[in-house]
């Protein structure tokens, strides 16, 4: 009788729908925006998967993060568009990327890694650039919803011709083809499509004049406070989690030295 009656309110709470504290993990989705390799490979795996199966080692059962792949755009639209209505957690992004710079909405986390963009160029017609401005006059294959900080200027003067698709390897394709004159990428995404054969020896990347690197972090919405500490413990060991160095050294990522 005794032991029944320590069992009821496990039980009680089970029935009601309330889970005991010692199995109370969170589940939550987590957005990655990035729809082409190396952040997410045909077969599901890549650098967003990787860092979502590292974070989930490292939040102690606190949380739960499942992995969602969506355009950036439809993002924005509908899951950003209430902030205080936001439960997840968005992957690799910077705030400039999503409109966030100027009065922030969300809370963002410690950089993931830092990172930078390159400008590509048909193999036969790459420019000489001392600044952005050398561009003026070509034609810009851009995606849509995104944001190029670097290049807004020339974009809101009519200086570029901004022609968008829904996919960096459409633009890689259209300046293969001579139907645009450049575009601009994260080096990851490029490296890992150049030798593809449809574009091998075709194209050829700079790095992008007068912009700097730039961290990826992770975002969360305003009233999630713990949930951001909990991922930033988690990024803080990252450094020293092996499984997370060998997946960052297949894709040319620089991490802190480990720290133990």
């Amino acid at each position: 009788m005794r032991k029944s009656l320590t069992l009821l309110p496990v039980l009680l709470a089970l029935l009601g729908g309330v889970r005991p504290g010692w199995c109370a993990e969170q589940q939550l989705d987590a957005y990655n925006t990035y729809l082409s390799p190396p952040f997410l490979n045909p077969d599901g795996s890549g650098i967003a998967a990787d860092l979502v199966a590292r974070l989930n080692a490292h939040l102690e059962g606190a949380y739960r993060l499942r992995l969602r792949h969506v355009p950036r755009q439809r993002l924005m639209l509908a899951g950003m568009r209430n902030p205080a209505g936001f439960d997840g957690v968005g992957l690799l992004l910077t705030p400039a990327f999503v409109n966030d710079d100027t009065r922030p909405r969300f809370l963002w986390s410690e950089p993931v890694f830092h990172d930078y963009n390159v400008l590509v160029f048909a193999a036969t017609a790459v420019p000489q650039l001392e600044s952005v401005d050398d561009l003026r006059g070509l034609r810009f294959g851009a995606i849509i919803g995104y944001r190029y900080l670097n290049l807004e200027r020339l974009l809101a003067d009519g200086g570029l011709r901004r022609q968008d698709t829904g996919a960096e390897r459409l633009n890689l394709r259209k300046v293969a083809l001579g139907r645009v004159d450049f575009t601009q990428m994260n080096r990851l995404l490029y490296s890992a499509i150049e030798s593809e054969s449809e574009f091998a020896g075709k194209l050829a990347a700079i790095p992008e004049p007068g912009a700097p690197p730039f961290a990826r972090r992770l975002f969360v919405g305003p009233h999630r406070k713990e949930l951001l500490a909990r991922l930033n413990a988690a990024l803080a060991a990252l450094p020293c989690d092996q499984a997370w160095r060998a997946s960052a050294t297949r894709h040319h990522i620089a991490l802190a030295p480990c720290a133990r």
